[in-house]
């Protein structure tokens, strides 16, 4: 669908509610509602927000979600979900712009270890490298009865060890060439947006 990851201003995909493309147009501003986060996976979003304030130039609360390469199936899926709704697409800046891997990021939502292919691995393979590491780290959260406490709780060793494997998801050369990524950002302008449709 001509997504250039590298190019200085991406083409973005955002489904919005009407009310949102109504603020956008009134105050030439689109800024998230930290609200609406989905409070099992605050861990999650948290870090997210940690990765944006450390790596992109813009400051705010919460995150706005966009598709930065996805399928035009799934594109079209996620339209069909999203009856009533408004298919935003954007330019926006590359620098104001956190991308993460779409699939893997549901490691960080699952508070699962992050561990991308070795060049030359198998899928096989990494999986059953995963697998291990995985049962080795679950086993450490089980002998300290914090399996399944938030991660907010956990001790900061293993806190931050977690956190440190999942930041190989906003490095692309992890990934192939085609997989489908996610960026998301502190505020959308008015004028980044290229075509508002209405999902009927």
């Amino acid at each position: 669908m001509g997504y250039d990851l590298d190019a200085e201003r991406l083409l973005l995909h955002t489904v919005q509610p009407v009310e949102a493309l109504e603020t956008l147009l009134t105050t030439g501003t689109l800024r998230p509602d930290p609200g609406l986060a989905e409070a099992e996976f605050a861990d999650a979003y948290d870090w997210i927000h940690r990765m944006m304030a450390a790596r992109l130039p813009t400051g705010g609360e919460g995150a706005l979600w966009l598709w930065a390469r996805t399928r035009r199936k799934h594109l079209v899926d996620t339209c069909h979900r999203s009856r009533g709704q408004v298919l935003l697409t954007c330019r926006v800046p590359r620098e104001r712009v956190l991308l993460s891997h779409f699939d893997e990021w549901h490691l960080v939502l699952n508070k699962a270890l992050g561990m991308p292919r070795l060049p030359g691995e198998s899928e096989d393979d990494a999986f059953t490298r995963w697998e291990e590491a995985h049962d080795e780290f679950d086993a450490r959260l089980r002998a300290a009865g914090i399996r399944d406490a938030p991660i907010r709780e956990w001790p900061t060793d293993l806190r931050d060890e977690i956190e440190r494997t999942w930041e190989c998801i906003l490095d692309r050369g992890n990934y192939g060439p085609s997989e489908c990524w996610q960026g998301t950002v502190h505020a959308l302008n008015a004028d980044e947006v290229l075509e508002a449709v209405r999902i009927t």
